[in-house]
């Protein structure tokens, strides 16, 4: 084989390497039957938070709750309260964790106050990453399962 040849070849090769979609982010070891059907957003609050206020309105605006509704499940601390341990303590308030499998960070912690764009942005990213670790479509199953729901 020339050098040619042989440098043609590695270059095929590394190309056709990185190409193929690779599954280095997919959880294959967890039984699909203990994944959780929704996302768990880990809100942290405290009193008398104007912020907080801010967001809980926020997330009560139409395109947002529409999503909440449907694909997570949200569950409310106060500041100070134990947090699972794998999670970093929150610098404030609010904070919304949004966590998997055995309370597992899917995305970057939501900190402060956010307008709709940006909350629907967050929301958005928690489904695409729950869908890259688990391979599973939370629109797609949830949408199945209400289409089953109502034609029975």
């Amino acid at each position: 084989m020339s050098l040619k040849n042989f440098i043609y070849f590695i270059i095929l090769s590394l190309l056709f390497i990185a190409c193929n979609p690779q599954e280095e982010g997919r959880r294959k070891d967890i039984p699909k039957d203990q994944i959780p059907t929704e996302i768990t957003m880990l809100f942290i609050t405290q009193p008398h938070c104007p912020s907080c206020k801010q967001l809980e309105t926020t997330m009560k605006l139409q395109k947002p709750a529409q999503l909440i509704s449907k694909y997570f499940h949200k569950k409310i601390l106060y500041l100070g309260e134990k947090i699972p341990k794998n999670l970093t303590p929150p610098n404030g308030t609010p904070t919304v964790y949004f966590l998997g499998y055995k309370d597992e960070l899917l995305i970057e912690p939501m900190i402060g106050e956010k307008d709709e764009a940006s909350l629907m942005m967050f929301l958005e990213d928690a489904l695409l990453e729950y869908k890259t670790l688990y391979d599973i479509d939370l629109t797609l199953t949830k949408k199945d399962n209400n289409e089953t729901n109502s034609t029975v």
